[in-house]
């Protein structure tokens, strides 16, 4: 009987004190980047907590997870995972993006017009003691780039062909192409006007892409394509980004503050008097900006 007692009190002490503990109000969540090496990108999730109980509140458990375009890219932890009794703190929560998953990401953003929804979903439970206290959070930010804008001809060039011809590139513009797990192409259509009295064959073209110094793309393609004398001509030149690079580009990216510096050089070859000669079809250089956490 007296052990039913001591059961009895503790449990009518434990239903009293379920009415007197206060769940912890959240003030406010920021994003920022992390630690970035060439295997994972992390996001810090800084959680600011108000604690009205005179006992500190551990963090029981954490489900927080990352989404690019509805791809998981990964998911979070807990650093610092307690708040003082009767304050305000800041529990530290590291998302842990898979830099793996990037070409993966990339051809979502690109066969979805260059458009990406970065999503962080996910929830805290924290550990009032008598029970549970769960909390969501919920982070949506869209993305939208424009990448190949600035790959065109803002006026026509004239250019010799080592003096034994000239040529005039009237216009150049460039669209994406065929976008699979392996590579993501880039389709050039150049308008080039041939002025002198004899046709010019163009045999094949270099081209190289580097984002952020990193070289993402580069070849050699036979073209076989001829323009008429005294007429113009359009030439469709297709080179590839190889999507395995682009988890070495991320990390570029995220460390230079979300900035990519994009360099473009395609380079044809024609024949010309028996001489096989390349020129600079277009030899563009330009930005991407982005913001994925806002």
């Amino acid at each position: 009987m007296r052990k039913l007692l001591i059961i009895a009190i503790i449990m009518a002490f434990l239903l009293a004190g379920c009415s007197s503990v206060g769940k912890p109000e959240i003030k406010k969540i920021t994003y920022k980047w992390g630690n970035v090496n060439e295997s994972t990108t992390e996001i810090l999730v800084n959680v600011d907590v108000v604690n009205p109980n005179p006992f500190p509140i551990p963090l029981k458990d954490i489900v927080m997870n990352i989404y690019m375009n509805g791809i998981k890219m990964g998911e979070g932890h807990a650093i610092k995972a307690e708040i003082p009794a009767n304050s305000e703190s800041t529990l530290v929560i590291a998302i842990l993006l898979d830099n793996n998953k990037i070409p993966e990401w990339w051809v979502s953003h690109i066969r979805n017009g260059e458009k990406t929804d970065m999503d962080i979903k996910g929830y805290l439970v924290f550990d009032l003691k008598v029970f549970d206290f769960k909390f969501p959070i919920e982070f949506s930010n869209p993305i939208k780039t424009d990448i190949l804008s600035s790959v065109s001809l803002s006026k026509p060039e004239t250019i010799s062909v080592d003096g034994l011809a000239s040529i005039e590139i009237r216009s150049v513009k460039s669209h994406w192409g065929n976008v699979n797990n392996k590579w993501t192409e880039i389709i050039t259509i150049a308008d080039i006007y041939n002025p002198n009295s004899f046709p010019i064959p163009v045999i094949s073209f270099d081209y190289t892409i580097k984002m952020n110094g990193i070289l993402v793309g580069d070849g050699s393609e036979d073209l076989n394509a001829v323009i008429p004398p005294k007429s113009d001509s359009k030439l469709t030149l297709i080179t590839k980004i190889k999507n395995d690079k682009l988890k070495d580009w991320w990390v570029t990216h995220i460390k230079n503050g979300e900035k990519t510096t994009v360099e473009i050089d395609i380079m044809p070859k024609v024949k010309v008097a028996g001489k096989k000669i390349s020129f600079t079809l277009t030899k563009q250089t330009f930005e991407i900006r982005t913001s994925f956490l806002g």
